[in-house]
């Protein structure tokens, strides 16, 4: 006589690579000197910036893309915010593929210049940042047409000089500004921005601004400036986004001398942090199974 037993299973796939922080950037320097050629894309963890891998050229000449940041469902997007050759203003959404560095003009091309990019996680919008005499405004970006629509105009910021060129958002909708006029970082609930940081060090240049939205909040800035002659310096740093405290950390390694002058290896025009599911990542999963077996 054969009997049936049961029995209720747990199977779990565990989640791949827990703890690193995967973080895309533009980079502006891409060789050889005179660096005017496309701008490349690398990824590198935060923790290890030294460690970068050139993934590939962007294919997009005379561009330097300001603007760079991953959606909700893990697609990266790249903003076009100046000409390399004149440094004057750029426009255009980009869409960026991961594995090759490719990017392709994502709808129409926009004619309003953009200097960063933000995802925001509680509306699910992406949004871009354009400061422009003493003016800051803040702009919707369309992901499906590539179409700019206007927000409003940032307050808070110093009304005789400012020069925002990075914006990042948290988990709670609010917004970060970093602005290299004064060399500070201002947080808003909304267009409302109050000083968080003033930055220990003299940035310059073009400068990526991103908040880990998808773990807990961790900010990340990309400073690039003219560090002790004749070197420039490139490294990420850390900050809490409750203003506690702002945290000088590792760079991209020892510079090139080129001309007399050192030059570092990345300056990332802006930071892209892979959100958690990263895609292609198995997710953690407890799935109930009910076994049977056949047993005398």
């Amino acid at each position: 006589m054969y009997r049936f037993a049961c029995f209720t299973g747990v199977l779990l796939m565990l989640a791949s690579s827990a703890g690193a922080v995967m973080v895309y950037a533009p980079n502006g320097v891409s060789r050889p000197y005179p660096f005017s050629g496309p701008d490349e894309l690398v990824k590198f963890d935060t923790s290890n910036p030294a460690a970068f891998e050139t993934v590939g050229s962007m294919n997009v000449p005379n561009i330097g893309f300001g603007g760079m940041e991953f959606d909700a469902d893990g697609s990266l997007w790249a903003y076009a915010s100046f000409y390399k050759s004149t440094g004057g203003a750029a426009a255009g959404l980009y869409s960026v593929d991961t594995t090759t560095g490719a990017a392709t003009l994502q709808g129409t091309a926009s004619t309003q210049p953009l200097d960063d990019l933000a995802f925001n996680p509680v509306d699910g919008k992406m949004y871009g940042v354009r400061s422009q005499y003493n003016s800051t405004r803040l702009y919707t970006v369309n992901l499906v047409t590539g179409a700019t629509s206007l927000v409003g105009y940032f307050s808070g910021l110093p009304t005789d000089v400012h020069r925002v060129v990075g914006m990042a958002i948290d988990s709670t909708g609010a917004f970060y500004l970093n602005d290299v006029g004064v060399d500070k970082v201002y947080k808003g609930t909304g267009l409302a921005l109050t000083e968080l940081y003033t930055l220990p060090q003299d940035t310059n240049f073009s400068q990526g601004l991103a908040i880990d939205w998808s773990r807990n909040d961790t900010g990340y800035h990309g400073a690039v400036g003219q560090g002790e002659f004749p070197n420039y310096f490139s490294q990420i740093n850390t900050f809490a986004t409750d203003g506690s405290a702002y945290t000088l950390g590792p760079d991209f390694g020892p510079n090139e001398m080129i001309e007399g002058y050192g030059y570092p290896l990345v300056q990332p025009n802006d930071l892209a942090i892979v959100p958690i599911p990263e895609p292609g990542a198995l997710l953690l999963l407890a799935v109930g199974a009910v076994f049977c077996g056949r047993r005398r």
